[in-house]
């Protein structure tokens, strides 16, 4: 349940060549350290590239992210994307809402994201195509300091030598 389908450095390191050849339609996509550092950071021009050819190639985005509604909200409109706030990740119900939003179903659409235990848990929970990005920082709050110390662990094999996916 750990376990993404992909890992990856950056949300523009996951290509619509590889989307496609996973049967993605649609993808959801987490704000805080996957798209931006902190509040009030501009996009790169990268991630709105990345975006732009997710648009161009049909596929439907929409931010679910655990972060404040004001916040989230303005991201989204800055970014001409629906966006959900205080979503609720790794529950069900916040990828659900999701797909609603996007019009799509489970199989075939991808959630991008920077945290294992909300991100990539939720999204396997609830039968997504999980990809795991790495972190754009170690994080503002000291429990998101001590959760990534808790994922890295797990992703180095939990001091068994192996990545550690149950």
């Amino acid at each position: 349940m750990l376990k993404p389908n992909l890992h990856v450095a950056s949300v523009t390191d996951v290509s619509v060549a590889w989307l496609r050849e996973h049967g993605v339609r649609a993808v959801l996509v987490d704000a805080d350290d996957t798209l931006v550092v902190r509040d009030g950071e501009p996009v790169g021009t990268d991630v709105r590239a990345w975006l732009d050819a997710l648009n161009a190639a049909g596929i439907a985005v929409a931010l679910l992210s655990n972060g404040t509604p004001a916040r989230v909200a303005a991201l989204g409109v800055d970014l001409g994307v629906r966006a959900f706030a205080l979503s609720g990740k790794p529950f069900g119900f916040a990828f659900r809402r999701g797909l609603r939003a996007l019009g799509s179903d489970a199989r075939h659409t991808a959630m991008v994201g920077d945290q294992l235990f909300t991100d990539v848990l939720g999204a396997n929970c609830a039968g997504l195509i999980s990809i795991l990005v790495t972190p754009l920082s170690p994080g503002r709050h000291a429990h998101t300091r001590a959760a990534r110390r808790l994922e890295r662990w797990v992703l180095t094999g939990g001091g068994h030598g192996r990545p550690v996916d149950r």
